[in-house]
């Protein structure tokens, strides 16, 4: 019995150790941020707690400054980034605080984003898309072009 939950307990770790960050980190930047829609109802608690997230981890990147210093001279000196290594156990913390907002965003999201209409986008915007798309260097574009406009934008 003991040996079936630490087999799963390993599992699940197993799981969770190979799902991907990037969502999670774009996730707690939208939450913070007024250009994704939030309000305040939702941005307040998620920055309070991305900052506090990030101040609890500061005596945590002085602790883990002997592991940190090994890390940073193992990897090439042409590719290692101090910040990233150093404040590493900030950085998790600060994302985590900032998960905090989640649920305040699921009310807001049930009780008035999802009742709003979508903005129309100014030309300034559109103007800005298609210079992002041009400046990539992609062979096809994975979306449909700005220009020429269709009458339905």
């Amino acid at each position: 019995m003991a040996r079936r939950r630490i087999r799963r307990v390993v599992g699940v770790a197993a799981l969770l150790a190979a799902a991907a960050c990037s969502p999670i980190v774009t996730y707690t930047n939208e939450l913070v941020d007024a250009r994704y829609g939030r309000t305040w109802f939702t941005r307040l608690p998620a920055t309070v707690g991305a900052t506090t997230g990030f101040a609890v981890g500061i005596p945590l990147d002085v602790v883990a400054l002997p592991l940190s210093y090994l890390v940073y001279r193992a990897q090439p000196s042409e590719t290692r980034d101090a910040l990233s290594i150093f404040l590493f156990p900030s950085f998790v913390l600060w994302k985590a605080g900032a998960l905090i907002g989640t649920p305040f965003d699921v009310v807001e999201l049930a009780a008035w984003r999802s009742w709003q209409p979508d903005r129309p986008r100014t030309q300034e915007e559109w103007d800005a898309i298609e210079r992002s798309w041009d400046a990539r260097e992609y062979t096809e574009y994975p979306v449909d072009p700005l220009y020429p406009r269709s009458t339905g934008r």
